[in-house]
């Protein structure tokens, strides 16, 4: 009998323990959900607003110009062809760390400006990958190098693309703080939560306990009374 009692009570203390330990989990996982997506959503907007940035400062076209034999070989980044490309870039990553920064209506402002960065991103690239605005951006480099002025033949590469692609992240981040940005903690969530804490009981008859009561803030006459009384 004993040992099947102390065998109940021990699969009851078990049971008892695991049903608290599911409980501590379930309440943890309200608060770690928005922490995450907050993480993932500045990460997206971080890769990719350094895509795009990355993705501009290479070569996008490449020509010659002058007459055969006497040839110059001229390029343009893609911050040449669209200097957008790259402050959108820029954008992007400060849009990204603001995300940390601001809080429900600012949060979902900063998504709205990364939803029109991402876009503007596609616009620009796409704008700038055109053979003909290419060949005057050349012309003009060729004329700068003392060539003879004039549109010289370009020969694209697909830079612009990854720029595309970059641009596809930082919508989504942007969407994603719109529609869930309110509901992420805040840089000073923790302190915001933080409860007050319980006024300690303060001696009268002691100078140090008087001395650290006030450092904290408190009132040493209105402790002393409820101190005497006791």
């Amino acid at each position: 009998m004993s040992i099947d009692e102390n065998g109940a009570a021990s699969d009851g203390v078990s049971g008892g323990v695991s049903s608290g330990a599911d409980r501590g989990v379930d309440a943890d996982q309200p608060r770690t959900k928005p922490r995450r997506e907050l993480t993932i959503t500045v990460l997206l907007a971080l890769l990719g607003g350094a895509v795009a940035w990355i993705a501009a400062g290479r070569v996008w076209a490449t020509g010659r110009a002058g007459i055969a034999p006497d040839t110059v070989a001229v390029s343009a980044t893609g911050s040449s062809l669209s200097a957008a490309v790259s402050t959108l870039g820029l954008t992007a990553i400060a849009g990204a760390l603001a995300l940390l920064a601001t809080q429900r209506l600012a949060r979902r402002l900063v998504g709205v400006l990364l939803v029109a960065v991402g876009v503007g991103v596609v616009v620009s690239a796409l704008g700038a990958r055109g053979a003909t605005h290419a060949a005057h951006v050349l012309g003009e480099k060729a004329a700068a190098k003392g060539l003879s002025s004039g549109a010289v033949p370009a020969h694209m590469a697909a830079w612009w693309l990854l720029a595309v692609l970059g641009a596809v992240p930082v919508v989504l981040a942007g969407l994603a703080a719109v529609v869930r940005g309110s509901a992420w903690p805040g840089m000073s969530s923790r302190y915001e939560n933080a409860a007050p804490k319980a006024a300690r009981p303060v001696d009268a008859g002691s100078s140090k306990d008087l001395w650290d009561a006030l450092d904290r803030g408190e009132d040493p006459t209105e402790a002393a009374p409820a101190a005497r009384t006791t």
